[in-house]
């Protein structure tokens, strides 16, 4: 997937074709633009509102007490962006919102926006990050308002995820015991447990992340099959006997070298035949393009942690290093960047 530019004007789309559009400054300013009005949106509640009905700008701004001519900018600039409509100067949401953004929708992904807020934060000084090469501890002395964002905004796209993984995992029989290793929103082992009714869980991640995880577990109903561990993933006692062992959007943390000593943790907790599942960024690797979910998730995951996205060969590799069989990576519907790969014990 790459993200481009869409016009119905036949000149523009030939100007595209040719080169003789400048791509650069229009993505580049409405890429950034998008993206910030999407979270001041999602942050003010504008969305939730006109989810209980259309408004104009000055109702909106009397509501969320913001300025009203600021208000009315914010709202003409989702309007521009196709993410709501304007007809008569009352603003309602538009598909996409409805769908993806407010209750009631397929899955509400707004929670999404808290977690880019702080990325946002993260990428304000890429430049000087790139100057000075330093190693980076993105977790580390973290407030909870940013354990919150970040494990909720998380959580959701586990939520939207998680159905097609939980199927595209192969597990034999009925499972009992699986390890949820840096999975402290649970919402993974959530729908595994939701999946196999007789599966207990047991869930390894620092104190910040497990005190969300704890809260939305509750809400789901499965605090008596889901148990956490506050742990450095690394140092903890995994245990032993798992049938299953997920490693979700955590190898992208660490050193191929310290991935390599992960991996051959997680094959010592599985029972013999038991699975073992990674979940990180789709990455093809090799000399030639990469596309944009492989190419951005690098670029973040090197400017938080000073590491790398992987390529999927590299996790297969390690993976058989380690010694589990039958490896096989997929890719995902829900969430094209990302990769699936699994193996056996």
């Amino acid at each position: 997937m790459k993200p481009g530019i869409v016009s119905w004007n036949p000149l523009a789309k030939l100007a595209v074709w040719t080169g003789w559009l400048p791509t650069p400054l229009i993505t580049g300013y409405w890429g950034m633009m998008s993206s910030r009005a999407l979270i001041a949106a999602v942050e003010l509640g504008v969305f939730e509102l006109l989810a209980e009905k259309p408004r104009t700008a000055s109702d909106l701004a009397l509501e969320l007490q913001t300025d009203p001519i600021g208000t009315e900018a914010l709202l003409n600039a989702l309007n521009g962006f196709g993410y709501l409509r304007r007809r008569a100067g009352i603003y309602r949401n538009g598909l996409a919102v409805r769908r993806w953004l407010t209750p009631g929708g397929i899955v509400p992904l707004d929670g999404a926006f808290g977690l880019y807020r702080v990325l946002w934060d993260e990428l304000d000084d890429l430049e000087g990050r790139l100057r000075t090469t330093t190693a980076r501890d993105f977790h580390a002395d973290r407030t909870p308002e940013f354990w919150a964002r970040y494990q909720t905004g998380l959580a959701q796209f586990a939520r939207l995820a998680s159905p097609e993984i939980a199927r595209k995992v192969p597990v034999d029989g009925k499972p009992l015991r699986l390890l949820d290793i840096g999975g402290g929103h649970a919402m993974y082992s959530a729908r595994f447990c939701k999946q196999y009714p007789g599966l207990y869980a047991r869930v390894i991640d620092l104190p910040g992340a497990v005190e969300i995880g704890r809260g939305l577990v509750a809400r789901e109903g499965l605090g008596d099959r889901i148990e956490f561990a506050e742990a450095d993933l690394e140092t903890a006692d995994w245990g032993d006997g798992y049938d299953i062992v997920l490693l979700f959007n955590v190898v992208h943390i660490f050193s191929p070298e310290q991935c390599v000593e992960l991996f051959s943790k997680a094959r010592a907790a599985l029972r013999p035949g038991g699975t073992f599942a990674v979940l990180d960024s789709a990455h093809r690797g090799g000399t030639g393009d990469v596309d944009a979910a492989g190419g951005s998730n690098e670029l973040l995951f090197w400017t938080i942690n000073n590491t790398r996205a992987y390529p999927e060969k590299d996790i297969a590799d390690w993976m058989s290093a380690a010694g589990f069989s039958s490896v096989r990576a997929k890719h995902l519907l829900t969430v094209p960047q990302a990769a699936l790969t699994s193996g056996r014990a």
